[in-house]
């Protein structure tokens, strides 16, 4: 990021090449919108070129400061969206997008269950998960991009567990 900082874009394609794709995946699973999350994944790693010098490694790795950036986009998207929007045609194929344990255990109408129950969540339960287990996040980086202490983030692990295990129970 020292490099960054200077201009070489050369050090930024690298950073672009590495990390593009876990953000774009991110804001996609967070705003089950193929065109949002590319905004995002846009908006963020332009914010990353900006502020390169404001790095610092000594407080967050890069991979979790780039997180926190995106984090903070699509909270203000799913902020000022209707909580009633509807899922996009393929948002099952978005939440699981690459493997997961959830895609070997469940059937296509259990998976298409489990996608619908995830975007139900509300917006920190949903983050939380999915920092966590489809971003294979540790608990300690969840938690300092969704600015929460680790045993706040845990809590609201449970909460979110116990929320998503309801809306299961309670579809048809």
């Amino acid at each position: 990021m020292r490099q960054v900082s200077r201009g070489d874009r050369d050090a930024f394609a690298a950073v672009m090449a590495v990390h593009a794709p876990t953000i774009e995946r991110f804001a996609l699973r967070l705003l089950l919108q193929r065109q949002r999350a590319e905004e995002v994944l846009q908006e963020t790693m332009l914010k990353a070129w900006r502020e390169a010098a404001r790095y610092n490694s000594d407080r967050a790795r890069l991979s979790t400061w780039l997180h926190q950036i995106a984090h903070n986009l699509c909270v203000d998207i799913l902020r000022r969206q209707s909580h009633e929007q509807p899922l996009t045609e393929n948002a099952d194929a978005i939440i699981g997008s690459e493997e997961s344990p959830e895609d070997a255990l469940l059937t296509q109408e259990g998976h298409r269950q489990f996608t619908t129950a995830i975007s139900a969540l509300s917006q920190r339960h949903r983050t939380a998960l999915v920092l966590t287990y489809y971003q294979s996040l540790p608990n300690r980086d969840t938690a300092q991009i969704m600015g929460i202490s680790i045993r706040a983030l845990e809590s609201l692990l449970v909460r979110a567990r116990r929320e998503l295990r309801t809306i299961l129970e309670e579809s048809p």
